[in-house]
């Protein structure tokens, strides 16, 4: 068991470390947002995206390492906490808290930046809404009669 304990062990201190590279990516991609540089969040997110990759496997890994252990427990993988395996054993209580740590933290800076990116998206609706609310062909000259009664407030000059 010793052998399956390490590995599991040894697979959430990866995970750790991958958790924090994508905390200092998604801090990266808010301070982009912030500047509305799309550029800059396209290769972000690029970055990212192996990552995340590499999450899934050491996921699919921790669930073999977590059977391993559910066959002494008789318990299902998926039904084991880190928390339940922490306090049996206590080698993993600190890689237990960096990744409550490390995750709490992903959560909330990705909360915020889907936050800004959600205000974002109400600006460019608001925008093209403002842009587009002509009830006419813009590119036709108005003609005297078109003007009479409708005193609207574009953004743009139709006539332009």
């Amino acid at each position: 068991m010793s052998e399956v304990l390490q590995n599991l062990n040894d697979n959430l201190k990866q995970q750790v470390t991958l958790y924090e590279e994508l905390n200092h990516l998604e801090r990266e991609k808010q301070r982009a947002l912030i500047k509305n540089n799309l550029l800059e969040i396209e290769l972000i997110t690029a970055r990212q995206e192996p990552l995340l990759q590499g999450a899934s496997r050491l996921e699919k890994e921790r669930l073999l390492w977590a059977e391993h252990i559910g066959r002494d427990f008789g318990k299902a993988p998926e039904d084991l906490t880190l928390a339940e395996l922490a306090e049996h054993f206590p080698l993993l209580e600190e890689v237990r808290l960096d990744l409550d740590r490390v995750v709490g933290q992903l959560q909330e800076i990705h909360e915020l930046n889907a936050q800004l990116l959600q205000q974002g998206m109400k600006v460019v609706e608001f925008t093209v809404g403002m842009l587009t609310h002509q009830e006419k062909n813009v590119y036709a000259r108005p003609s005297k009669k078109d003007n009479e009664g409708n005193q609207n407030l574009h953004l743009l000059d139709r006539r332009i």
